[in-house]
């Protein structure tokens, strides 16, 4: 596994903290693969270009009710295939609702396929992510 692949998936990972905790959902967009795939909880795939650019174009203009308090990617395994990467591990965040101040802190688990692009850098080929629910007590 080249270093240098490494290195450019975690420019990934960070950029990704950065505009997930700033609610930037148009730097978001860039960092999905225009033929990308994403399976959100409890909802439809979502399939290429024109559905991303729709969607996060909706996040944008949207009304803000939560604020990022914190948001982190911990992924525990990278593995770099050629032009594609998998990765697995945990979404971990905070917001604040604007409405109530009330906190919610959240944590899902994530797998995700990167797609190197021809510039070297890497973007989000396929994600699906799941909430995070505690076993039960006892």
């Amino acid at each position: 596994m080249k270093k240098s692949s490494l290195k450019a998936i975690e420019r990934l990972h960070r950029r990704d903290m950065r505009a997930s905790a700033a609610g930037d959902f148009r730097a978001l967009r860039a960092l999905v693969d225009d033929e990308a795939v994403m399976f959100p909880p409890g909802g439809a795939p979502q399939r290429g270009a024109k559905e991303f650019d729709v969607a996060f174009e909706r996040m944008a203009a949207g009304p803000k009710t939560h604020e990022v308090i914190s948001y982190r990617l911990d992924f525990e395994e990278v593995k770099v295939f050629g032009r594609f990467a998998v990765e697995w591990g945990a979404i971990r965040g905070a917001t604040r609702e604007i409405a109530t101040g009330r906190i919610v802190e959240s944590e899902y688990h994530v797998m995700r396929v990167l797609r190197r692009q021809r510039n070297g850098s890497w973007k989000v080929y396929r994600s699906i992510w799941a909430p995070r629910v505690a076993p039960p007590a006892g």
